[in-house]
């Protein structure tokens, strides 16, 4: 008997740093492996829900609000034990009462998510005031081949308009605008055109351009054109245009934007969204006229049940709205207003320094 006993107590040691040598393998680099993208993909889902939410709910004339997440704090436990009965006397005394070997594993993650609501004057500023030029400039520099970037970004360049909506019948958008933004597209594709920073400045913007050897340069003499002013004779090698914001033409070779705000581009986008034709005849949702160029790039379908293959959707007055992920201008058009609203959380909470009001764990 005291072989057996002997024998049960190294089998359950063995067992027990076993399960121990178990419950190490999940914490540290496997559970970061197994977490990370998953909080990340739930941050990026919600991120793109909170920004379809407010658009939509823009369109009905509801206000909206945003959550930034200030922290992810996961607190993983692990519990595990392991036991074994023994019995003392004549084995007829404890025969079939006893559990010679028991062991038990336990694990458990608490996350505590802490959430600051967005809000405050600094942010109504950053909401209503123009893209800041350097902000445009990064975009159209990693976007610079894509004709609606442009389209998003820019109400005007050098007088040349490209309306958010198209209030009166007879308006209509200025067809220059649409030739000089697909051929700052064609020229990016071509590897002939650079949107960036002056060199040894930090406030200072250009446009680069490379002209074709060997003469005439058809398309770099039409871009001139179109931005109202003459072509240089020399068209050969690299030519820099200053960038400054401003409205109307200029008497120098400079080009002039005149960028929207996020306002704007969201006022836009609700426009695109397809409401039921019962809430526009209610009221509940608001009438727009129709919108310019840019209504075009983006578009936020509806449907009874939940789409699939979406970027993003949220369900609204019993109906879900989404964006298509099959559609590329829409995605492109929905990245960029989400990042750009990312960029304006991530300052207004940063500078206000804001503390978070609302903490949530997450328990068992």
């Amino acid at each position: 008997m005291m072989v057996r006993q002997q024998a049960l107590v190294t089998l359950t040691c063995a067992l027990l740093l076993l399960l121990c040598g178990a419950g190490c393998g999940l914490i540290g680099p496997p559970s970061i492996r197994g977490g990370r993208p998953a909080y990340n993909d739930a941050l990026v889902a919600t991120n793109s829900q909170q920004v379809l939410a407010m658009i939509v709910r823009m369109r009905y004339g509801e206000p909206s609000g945003l959550l930034a997440v200030s922290s992810i704090t996961a607190n993983i436990q692990i519990q595990v034990n392991a036991g074994a009965e023994f019995g003392i006397g004549t084995e007829s005394s404890y025969q079939g009462n006893l559990v010679p070997l028991a062991a038990g594993f336990a694990y458990e993650e608490n996350p505590t998510i802490s959430y600051v609501p967005v809000h405050g004057e600094r942010y109504m500023r950053q909401l209503l005031a123009p893209i800041p030029l350097d902000l445009t400039m990064l975009l159209l520099g990693s976007l610079c081949d894509s004709p609606h970037a442009i389209a998003l970004l820019v109400r005007s360049i050098n007088g040349m308009r490209n309306p958010d909506f198209l209030w009166t019948d007879s308006a209509e958008a200025d067809p220059r605008f649409a030739r000089l933004v697909e051929l700052l597209a064609q020229l990016a594709r071509q590897g002939r055109l650079t949107w960036g920073q002056e060199s040894g400045s930090d406030s200072s913007f250009v446009l680069a351009l490379t002209g074709a050897a060997g003469g005439l340069d058809p398309q770099l003499a039409q871009l001139f054109n179109l931005l109202g002013f003459a072509a240089p004779e020399d068209l050969d090698g690299v030519i820099t245009l200053p960038v400054q914001l401003g409205i109307g033409s200029s008497a120098e070779p400079t080009i002039r934007l005149e960028t929207r705000s996020l306002f704007d581009l969201f006022q836009i986008a609700a426009a695109s969204v397809e409401v039921p034709k019962e809430h526009l005849e209610s009221g509940a949702a608001h009438r727009l006229p129709p919108s310019g160029p840019l209504g075009r790039s983006i578009q936020i379908r509806r449907s009874k049940d939940r789409p699939d293959g979406a970027v993003a959707e949220v369900r609204h007055h019993g109906w879900w709205y989404s964006i298509d992920g099959t559609d590329t201008a829409s995605k492109l058009t929905f990245w960029i207003l989400e990042s750009l609203i990312s960029v304006r959380i991530a300052d207004t909470v940063e500078h206000g320094k804001a503390r978070p009001v609302l903490t949530v764990p997450v328990s068992r």
